[in-house]
């Protein structure tokens, strides 16, 4: 099995057993990842890839211009894949931002322009983008 194999099989274990959190997983060897209050307190459709793949549409055409297509951020946006938020990191704090904007930022509200379903499927697949980052920096440590 490859790399990449090994990671979709870990993340899908990771949330298939979580019951829908994902606010500390056990690495492959044996160290805990600190996942900052990464945590799904509303339903979040993580394993649904018809739900992921219109967060990922919806995230290319909404937030990828200000985040970067990684969620890695740019000079004046928000690393979204860093996990760790001014605002919370749970899902409904996400929500919230992506709903409403933040007063004083540059993060415009998204409520009239995006359904509800929508922006759960972002929230979905901003969690991907999330354990993406988070395997790269376990891989980048062990080199």
């Amino acid at each position: 099995m490859g790399t990449g194999m090994k990671w979709i099989a870990t993340v899908l274990c990771a949330l298939a057993f979580g019951a829908g959190s994902v606010t500390a997983t056990i690495a492959a060897e044996g160290e805990e990842i600190d996942r900052h209050g990464m945590e799904n307190d509303m339903p979040i459709p993580v394993d649904d890839a018809k739900a992921l793949e219109n967060g990922k549409e919806r995230y290319g055409a909404r937030c990828s211009y200000c985040h970067t297509p990684l969620g890695r951020g740019g000079s004046s946006s928000v690393c979204l894949a860093c996990q760790k938020y001014k605002w919370g990191s749970k899902s409904s704090a996400i929500y919230a931002t992506i709903a409403a904007g933040r007063p004083g930022t540059k993060m415009g509200a998204f409520a009239t322009s995006l359904s509800q379903e929508e922006i759960v499927n972002i929230i979905a697949y901003i969690r991907t983008l999330q354990e993406k980052k988070i395997q790269d920096d376990l891989a980048s440590a062990k080199q």
